[in-house]
């Protein structure tokens, strides 16, 4: 006779819900959504990966029997089976020690990352987002093609990192140019965050250092004011910013973001219609949109950040996007 037998079925073990927020340690975006799921009375558990692997440990067991998973973070256990909805801030292990070299910084990371890739495995989890929909919306020119296929009004751009094609493009572009980044990088040292800009002589000069770094060059559009929408699932949060009352953020109103003027306004339902569309497209559940809104009246689709931030905009105007957040992500608890 087995032991098994002997000591008869083993009990079933007792399931918890739970959210897995995947952020970092600074982060007051999640300070601010944990609370209010706290509040909720929902079960979460904050994971933060700039504490992994040095700070936090993630165990996968596997065996013809049974497959099983588990996070142990700031002296707390979370298995996978039990995680039910997912807010990912980001999805990069950042916790390693400054002293150890390249190469081995370089493999630590990488097996780090796959470790963490288990994670995308698990079923029936609801991802906001998940990180595979939020690589695909993060591509510019899948954005700008997406939104052209949709009927939204796009800017006549070029992403190259042929200096010939951008010098043709210049030349041809009725109107000035505006250079933008593909990324903003969290990285970047205090005063050198790369803003939208307007291309000059002297950047023209330069553009062949586009070889190494391929751009967005793109016309243009003059404004009467700026549109942010934060969508959460279903809900759209419409902000209209008065970049142009400011000298400073007439071309990039990120150089100042919290000296603005902001006001929540109701979309226009047809572009309301095309921005869920849109979401549809690529997947995802959370997206912060930048329009142009013209002198004339149309709205001229941008980008998305499908990790956007947003407490700014809940401070400056009281609009509820971290409670949204906290329903989308507390619905599979009420299924």
């Amino acid at each position: 006779m087995s032991a098994a037998t002997e000591l008869g079925p083993r009990p079933a073990r007792a399931v918890t819900k739970t959210c897995l927020l995947i952020t970092e340690q600074f982060e007051p975006t999640a300070d601010v959504l944990l609370a209010e799921l706290r509040r909720r009375g929902v079960p979460c558990v904050r994971w933060n990966l700039d504490r992994y692997p040095l700070g936090s440990t993630l165990t996968c067991r596997a065996a013809n029997e049974a497959f099983s998973g588990e996070i142990v973070t700031d002296g707390r256990r979370v298995d996978l089976d039990d995680v039910v909805s997912i807010w990912c801030r980001g999805f990069r292990p950042r916790g390693l020690p400054d002293h150890i070299g390249k190469a081995e910084r370089h493999f630590a990371e990488t097996e780090a990352q796959r470790a963490l890739d288990a994670l995308l495995t698990i079923e029936g989890v609801l991802w906001v987002n998940h990180p595979h929909r939020h690589a695909a919306a993060n591509a510019k020119a899948a954005q700008l093609r997406a939104a052209r296929r949709l009927g939204l009004e796009i800017p006549p751009t070029l992403v190259t990192n042929d200096a010939d094609a951008a010098r043709a493009f210049l030349a041809k572009a009725d109107g000035p140019v505006v250079y933008k980044a593909m990324s903003q990088s969290l990285d970047t040292e205090p005063g050198r965050a790369l803003f939208t800009g307007l291309v000059t002589e002297r950047e023209i000069a330069k553009l062949d250092a586009i070889e190494l770094t391929p751009g967005i060059f793109q016309q243009f559009v003059p404004k009467a004011y700026e549109l942010r929408v934060t969508v959460v699932g279903e809900r759209l949060f419409g902000v209209r910013l008065d970049s142009q009352a400011h000298a400073a953020s007439r071309i990039d109103w990120r150089h100042i973001p919290l000296d603005l003027d902001h006001q929540a306004i109701a979309l226009p339902p047809a572009i309301a219609a095309k921005i869920r569309a849109f979401m549809q497209v690529f997947g995802l559940t959370y997206g912060a949109f930048d329009f142009i809104v013209t002198p004339e009246g149309r709205h001229v689709f941008l980008e998305v950040n499908p990790a956007g931030q947003y407490m700014w905009v809940e401070a400056k105007t009281g609009l509820e996007i971290t409670a949204a957040l906290a329903d989308v992500l507390s619905a599979p608890f009420r299924a």
